[in-house]
């Protein structure tokens, strides 16, 4: 048995790698079974790592599990604008004024939308269905379509962006191009107009 690749893990320091493995968690689909306050008992689980595998789960879909304190306000989908400010105040320059152009572009494309905190992230549902978000990391931004297949068919258009199956990278000093914006949230709305159906 290879290497935390095979396992679909991050890379981890060996602390970390020991303490999943000890509790049973090979593959990085497991861990979205776990709420992140369950794994940071876990010894030798540190902030470090729990980032790394926040952001490798959000990379292909997943999160955390939302079975977390009472008292973290910021778990499976909650919340109003005020809490998409509170997420946006924990954002340095310029990730934070980035992201604030972003969901004002969001929400002039669909005024509608109500703006949530899902999985721990800025996210705009409209008619009870997600159907766009963001997220900051240390080193880029992402724009989050809440779905696998939106990027893959806007994949001319997205060419020279790095991106995972549902997360779009871009820079923290510069935001989406508004068409690019209305193109993503086009493909989504008919996704979830489809299923509506």
């Amino acid at each position: 048995m290879r290497s935390d690749d095979e396992m679909g893990l991050p890379k981890l320091a060996a602390p970390a790698r020991r303490a999943l493995s000890a509790a049973g968690y090979t593959r990085l689909d497991q861990l979205a079974q776990v709420s992140e306050s369950d794994l940071t008992k876990l010894h030798g689980m540190g902030t470090t790592a729990i980032a790394a595998l926040r952001e490798a789960l959000h990379e292909r879909g997943l999160s955390f599990h939302a079975g977390v304190p009472a008292s973290d306000h910021l778990h499976g989908v909650a919340g109003s604008p005020g809490e998409v400010d509170e997420y946006l105040r924990g954002v340095e320059e310029p990730g934070r004024s980035t992201l604030q152009t972003l969901r004002r572009t969001i929400l002039e494309i669909v005024p509608d939308a109500e703006q949530v905190i899902s999985y721990r992230v800025p996210a705009f549902r409209v008619r009870g269905e997600t159907v766009a978000g963001f997220a900051a990391f240390k080193n880029h931004l992402s724009y989050l379509p809440f779905s696998g297949s939106v990027l893959s068919q806007l994949a001319d258009e997205l060419d020279g962006y790095a991106m995972t199956k549902s997360s779009l990278h871009f820079p923290v000093d510069r935001p989406l191009p508004k068409v690019l914006v209305k193109k993503l949230i086009a493909v989504r709305l008919a996704q979830v107009g489809g299923r509506s159906r």
